[in-house]
């Protein structure tokens, strides 16, 4: 009987082993799949501020051309406006 449960130890004891570097086995592919969606993460978010880079330059530029042309409407307008003042002060000769 003793015989017995020494090799059932044993048997408990290889148990015990497989599960401990299957249990290893599964940290260390965890710990790699950790360490890849960092990189990954840490790309995403370069990528993402390249994108609002790229978007805030877009913007800036289209901002500028909004005040150039609303420069020129108001100058155009202003024209405008001085024009329709000076046919109202001189009379027409026709």
């Amino acid at each position: 009987m003793k015989k017995l449960s020494s090799g059932t130890q044993n048997q408990q004891n290889k148990e015990t082993q497989v599960h401990k570097i299957t249990w290893e086995l599964c940290i260390k592919m965890d710990e790699v799949y950790l360490n890849q969606m960092k990189k990954l993460s840490s790309g995403t978010q370069n990528q993402q501020n390249k994108d609002m880079q790229l978007a805030k330059i877009t913007w800036e530029l289209y901002i500028r051309k909004d005040k150039v042309y609303l420069s020129q409407m108001k100058k155009l307008s202003s024209g405008t406006q001085y024009q329709q003042n000076m046919e109202i002060e001189m009379p027409s000769t026709t």
